[in-house]
């Protein structure tokens, strides 16, 4: 696996304002950011590097100093169990932020690895003090989301332990597409699946040959379309129904956020 490199981040950017990015549409999907708010967003992801399939974003216990918007491509959050057998604990999707859930932790606890090339915007931890500071709405925005992911993770964590293969791979398909559209609102019901079969196993805790397949299975009862590498959701209120899915990302508690009046970045 290739290390990634690391590299200061720029704090005096004077580039001119960037296209809406992914990051930024993912928390536009929750709040109206104001000018300033897209300028500090915009400054998180302006050390953009390009990363290949198989780079190391994050290695288990070594310093977890900088985080890192997703800004193309699919990662993987995994950890190795006994006799070299690898658990995949959480898939990372463009517009989000990897490494939130270790803030309070000087290690990495899991290993993060890009599943596909893309492209990902490292930003040290010492820049969230920044945000509570100067875009304080945005720090709560990202707090929200936080928890709204962790709640995620725990009704997958559920459905993992208790859920049939047939519960998990709806379950999982569900939750992926509806994460895509948070970045991307035209996605519609086709999507990019870009895992392969044996990824796919490792993330729902089976085989390869039975993920293949349930594909095969839910193809066959019209559930899904599968023109690879896309995937298309043709019943999703069925696939709702046998995953018992609800979709913990379709709103979010604003009200306790402070006013964006209060906001203070300077250029």
């Amino acid at each position: 696996m290739q290390q990634i490199p690391r590299t200061p981040f720029r704090t005096d950017s004077r580039s001119e304002a960037t296209p809406p990015s992914c990051f930024a549409c993912r928390l536009g999907r929750y709040a109206d950011l104001s000018d300033d708010e897209k300028t500090f967003v915009a400054r998180m992801e302006e050390d953009e590097r390009k990363v290949k399939r198989d780079s190391v974003i994050m290695r288990s216990g070594t310093p977890a100093s900088e985080l890192f918007i997703l800004k193309e491509g699919w990662a993987v959050a995994s950890t190795t169990l006994s006799k070299g057998r690898r658990q995949s604990l959480r898939i990372y999707l463009p517009g989000e932020v990897i490494g939130l859930p270790g803030l309070g932790v000087r290690d990495a606890a899991h290993d993060v690895t890009m599943v596909t090339s893309g492209a990902v915007c490292p930003f040290p931890k010492d820049h969230v003090t920044a945000l509570y500071t100067r875009a304080p709405r945005v720090a709560a925005l990202l707090t929200a989301i936080a928890s709204l992911d962790q709640i995620a993770l725990k009704d997958r964590l559920a459905m993992m332990g208790a859920g049939t293969a047939r519960e998990r791979m709806a379950h999982f398909l569900l939750d992926v597409h509806e994460r895509l559209l948070l970045a991307n609102p035209d996605l519609g019901k086709r999507f990019r699946l870009p895992m392969r079969q044996v990824d796919m196993a490792e993330v729902l805790g089976l085989t390869k040959v039975y993920v293949n397949r349930l594909l095969r299975a839910f193809t066959e009862e019209k559930l899904i379309e599968i023109q690879r590498p896309y995937v298309r959701i043709l019943q999703p209120a069925e696939l709702r129904r046998i995953a018992q899915y609800e979709n913990r990302y379709d709103e979010i508690d604003c009200s306790w956020f402070p006013s964006d009046r209060s906001l203070e970045v300077s250029h």
